[in-house]
């Protein structure tokens, strides 16, 4: 089997088909994967937008208490969402259909999302 080096290669997007058994490491600067945070300041209920959610981070802050905040992830997509607030918590949902998990101030949570109702993984760090 032939193998091609690729060195100095950018591209915004790589697709290919692998047939067989692959085997080996990735390596290389992958800090682009998560480049482009958001920042939101908001006094009721919110939903994101669609280029909201296509950032890998978004900090909250609600000036308002028991609010709710629904990311609307895509099935499998990760973010990082904060609380950046300094006192009021909120509901985080992927979908409004969700039971929703509180994040108090100051908390962080990765979530992996699932537009199935009650599917989507939400780990709050700290």
């Amino acid at each position: 089997m032939k193998y091609t080096k690729f060195t100095g290669v950018e591209a915004e997007e790589i697709k290919g088909d692998v047939k067989g058994n692959v085997s080996g490491n990735v390596s290389g600067d992958v800090t682009g994967a998560l480049k482009g945070g958001k920042s939101l300041s908001k006094s009721a209920d919110y939903s994101l937008s669609a280029s909201e959610k296509a950032a890998p981070y978004v900090g909250v802050t609600l000036s308002a208490a028991s609010k709710t905040v629904t990311l609307g992830l895509a099935n499998g997509q990760v973010m990082i969402v904060a609380n950046e607030g300094g006192t009021n918590a909120f509901t985080l949902k992927n979908v409004s259909g969700d039971s929703g998990t509180s994040m108090a101030a100051g908390k962080v949570a990765i979530v992996v999302g699932s537009t199935t109702a009650n599917s989507s993984k939400v780990y709050v760090l700290n």
